[in-house]
């Protein structure tokens, strides 16, 4: 099995809300499906960050389910969504 791990953030917000992360994505996606010839990618977005799921949506990811507790995060546990990319 293939796996690869990312984590992506914009640090400055200066940059949020300008189609910066949709860029990353798509180009993450394109790079792991027709570079590394991977067929599915998933993501897991804390259920709470709104903004980077709205991004990874509009970059064909959907939710496909809740992950309770999943990461630790400034000392707490939080749910996270489980999202795919799976190509048509």
């Amino acid at each position: 099995m293939n796996s690869s791990r990312t984590d992506q953030f914009i640090g400055d917000s200066r940059y949020w809300n300008k189609g910066v992360g949709t860029l990353m994505i798509k180009a993450m996606v394109e790079y792991f499906m027709l570079e590394k010839g991977l067929h599915r990618l998933v993501m897991d977005p804390m259920t709470w960050n709104r903004r980077a799921i709205r991004c990874y949506e509009k970059c064909g990811y959907s939710k496909a389910r809740i992950l309770p507790q999943n990461e630790l995060h400034e000392g707490e546990w939080h749910d996270c969504w489980l999202m795919e990319y799976i190509p048509d």
